[in-house]
């Protein structure tokens, strides 16, 4: 049974296929290649992890506040329906009403 992931595990994900890439240059490198162009290689990806981690931030700091709306709203609307009684038949009704009747 497979799970949806979160944005969060997308995100960590996305670091980790980076750092694989890093590890890839960083080994390449090791067999001859150009080193400018591995600096250039592992500048780009230590940017985009950086960016990756800024992103993070940002929606951990948006889901906490989401969080706290979300518990605000639910309160709200407990005491909307606080004392709220709905009668479910036409009995209920008229013995809330305080009609009398023959049943």
């Amino acid at each position: 049974m497979a799970t949806a992931l979160t944005r969060e595990q997308k995100l960590l994900a996305e670091i980790v296929v980076q750092l694989g890439n890093i590890t890839e240059a960083v080994q390449a490198a090791a067999g001859g290649e150009n080193s400018s162009d591995l600096s250039q290689q592992i500048q780009a990806l230590q940017t985009q992890l950086a960016s990756v981690s800024s992103a993070r931030a940002a929606l951990q700091t948006q889901l906490a506040e989401a969080q706290t709306l979300n518990a605000e709203l639910q309160t709200q609307l407990a005491s909307v329906h606080e004392g709220d009684i709905t009668p479910d038949n036409i009995s209920e009704v008229m013995n809330s009403l305080g009609i009398e009747f023959d049943s």
